[in-house]
């Protein structure tokens, strides 16, 4: 237990990191970490104290295997098939084989879907080239590639066929598409950079750098900076150009600041963030409660600590066996012992990132209904308004409603109207198109060259789980099919929500996430380690709690948020709930 004395120790840890931590001998390497300092970094830096730079925002991604890209000349997208003959243009692949169907998932909600993408923002981000406008009238009559693409620079636009269902005319039968940002390995081969932490930290919610997270707290009792409406705490205000980036449709909306600049793309995510923003400044005013001669850099580090232990619980309890099914238990990624291993680089692989943990986007469904209003999907991206009139609404829709299938459709919403200008048609993006274009930037090989890796067998057209002959129709071979669309179209595996060589790439990296983090909440073997007491009640914690606790008007809720209400999830009071005893525990 935290003790009197603890408390200057940890204050004297503290300084000592800032005064030594930090520091770089004149050549600009950093100096060994500080062992006994017991608290994360905000780059992720240091968390093994073999390897320092395991795990730190900026590091290029990892490969499984080797990447492949045109001619095997280290930089150029992948560009022909097997056979010499140039590959159909992702938008092809889009429109003729990721239709728009609704196939509804029975025992996953929205909010599935969105404990995903809020988990992806804290595990990976790529990147793009400066922005540049990439599409012209001249380049869409010439046929030809952008002269950039076979010369490393940012545009690789995609080409849209003039019959396309909905992107037809001259304006925009050309998609913008800037490449990811290279840094080249020791062989000049391009790499992508992950721009956050690898680890499972919450740095969506506190920043990836010092001076992100500074920027992000209020410096008074261990709290996050709020903005106040209608006596509700909300994130504050985005005051940077590159942060300002959402619709803003009514009198009083405002983009939101948050630890990523993804924040405002989606109101669901915009919720969770805000969400766990309430959550902290809760679990400061517990500590504060018991700890009054606390200063706030203590409380805001031990909020922050349970915030991230909360987080990791939720994600390996309920959503990763709902994700994997009976592998979770297999791989031992379910809450229990953990063993800590510091020769695992959990680095994130380059195809995680790029392909399979993008699964989500198939599950998007074309509306939801806030507070008795059908919003269609398309009308929802970039919007604040939503969590600023409603956050209430929003919450309950995504716990309420059924996501879609793990499946080759996609509904229209993410291949026509993402990120659509209000009032300007055609404006939008097209979700599956940008997937797969972002797979042959990065040199992703083909979906059977992975199968093979996996022990799988090679798929023909004939033998592809779901839409062979549209594949058949785009593709002159199944070994050009992109990992990306191919990997989207296998059966979900037994008890999971993805197919075959999905579920092989996210095993290995949860697992990677887990052992390889040297605070992980159930590790302890740290220096700041929970203790045994300690885990058992944030073992109590679930994201229905979280909820009851920070979002107003929820009396009752289901236990597992991540699947309809039924026989086996009916609504329970809130009060009900299990709550972590600080008072007791914490003392």
């Amino acid at each position: 237990m935290i003790g009197f004395g603890l408390i200057w120790k940890k204050l004297f840890l503290y300084a000592c990191f800032v005064l030594v931590g930090n520091i770089h001998n004149a050549s600009g390497d950093q100096l060994p970490c500080n062992p006994k300092y017991p608290y994360r970094t905000y780059d992720g830096s240091c968390n093994n104290l073999e390897q320092p730079s395991y795990g730190v925002a900026g590091s290029m991604f990892r490969r499984i295997l080797p990447p492949k890209y045109e001619n095997d000349d280290g930089q150029t997208p992948r560009l022909t098939g097997v056979g010499g003959s140039p590959l159909p243009s992702p938008r092809a692949v889009s429109t003729k084989v990721h239709e728009s169907e609704k196939h509804s998932a029975n025992q996953a909600t929205m909010m599935f879907m969105q404990w995903a993408q809020f988990v992806d923002h804290d595990l990976t981000y790529t990147p793009k080239t400066p922005m540049v406008k990439c599409c012209s009238k001249n380049l869409l009559w010439s046929g030809h590639h952008h002269p950039d693409v076979m010369h490393g620079g940012p545009c690789f636009p995609i080409f849209v066929d003039e019959h396309d269902p909905y992107f037809r005319d001259d304006t925009t039968r050309c998609l913008e598409f800037r490449r990811s940002q290279p840094r080249y390995d020791s062989h000049k081969v391009r790499q992508q950079i992950n721009e956050v932490t690898s680890w499972l930290d919450a740095s969506h919610v506190y920043g990836n750098s010092e001076s992100q997270a500074l920027s992000l707290r209020s410096f008074k009792d261990g709290k996050l900076k709020v903005k106040v409406i209608h006596g509700h705490e909300f994130l504050p205000e985005a005051d940077d150009t590159e942060e300002k980036k959402c619709f803003l449709m009514e009198k009083g909306d405002y983009c939101f600041k948050a630890g990523d600049i993804r924040v405002n793309e989606y109101p669901g995510l915009t919720a969770l963030q805000t969400i766990f923003m309430r959550y902290h400044n809760q679990i400061c005013d517990r500590l504060r409660h018991i700890h009054h001669e606390w200063e706030d850099e203590i409380l805001y580090q031990e909020a922050r600590r349970v915030v991230i232990a909360v987080i990791q619980r939720i994600t390996y309890d309920k959503f990763i066996s709902q994700l994997l099914g009976p592998l979770a238990a297999k791989h031992d990624l379910l809450p229990g012992a953990h063993h800590y291993d510091e020769k695992i680089d959990p680095t994130p692989a380059n195809v995680f990132a790029t392909a399979a943990f993008r699964f989500g986007h198939s599950l998007i469904k074309d509306s939801l209904t806030i507070d008795g209003e059908l919003v269609k999907t398309g009308e929802f991206f970039m919007r604040p308004k939503f969590v600023i009139n409603s956050l209430p609404g929003v919450v309950k829709a995504l716990i309420s409603e059924l996501c879609q299938e793990t499946d080759i459709y996609y509904t229209k919403a993410m291949t026509e109207h993402m990120f659509e200008v209000p009032y300007k048609p055609k404006t939008g993006h097209d979700i599956v198109s940008t997937n797969i274009q972002r797979g042959r930037d990065h040199g992703i090989p083909p979906y059977n060259d992975w199968r093979e890796y996996f022990g799988l067998k090679r798929k023909t057209f004939k033998t592809m789980d779901s839409g062979s002959k549209k594949y058949s129709q785009v593709y002159d071979s199944a070994d050009d099919i992109d990992l990306y669309s191919g990997a989207i179209s296998e059966h979900n595996i037994e008890g999971g929500m993805v197919g075959e060589v999905y579920s092989k790439i996210l095993v290995q990296h949860f697992r990677h996430v887990k052992f390889a983090d040297r605070f992980w909440y159930e590790n302890r073997g740290g220096k700041a380690s929970f203790t045994k007491k300690q885990i058992r009640e944030i073992h109590k914690m679930s994201l229905s709690k979280v909820i009851c606790d920070t979002v107003p008007g929820f009396k009752r809720i289901q236990p597992n948020v991540f699947e309809p209400v039924g026989h086996d999830n009916s609504m329970i009071e809130c009060s009900i709930y299990d709550d972590i005893n600080f008072e007791k525990f914490w003392a």
